[in-house]
């Protein structure tokens, strides 16, 4: 991450009420001078975002990922 850019994951559900986990790498982002990534506006509309991580992550499991997979037994 330079002085000016940064490189982050973003962690969002869809607004309002997601229950699956989506993840984003955002490149380029504009930093202020406290530090903070500036996501964009178009971005963060109708997400929910839960995290921002430095750089480019891979999400390896994430919460109820295991729920969604297994097929109804009946």
């Amino acid at each position: 991450m330079s002085s000016n850019t940064a490189i982050v994951t973003v962690l969002y559900y869809e607004a309002p009420a997601g229950l699956i986990m989506h993840n984003e790498i955002l490149t380029g982002l504009a930093v202020s001078e406290s530090g903070r990534v500036m996501i964009p506006q178009q971005f963060r509309r109708g997400k929910s975002i839960i995290a921002v991580l430095e750089g480019e992550c891979t999400i390896l499991n994430s919460l109820g990922e295991r729920v969604y997979a297994q097929k109804i037994l009946g």
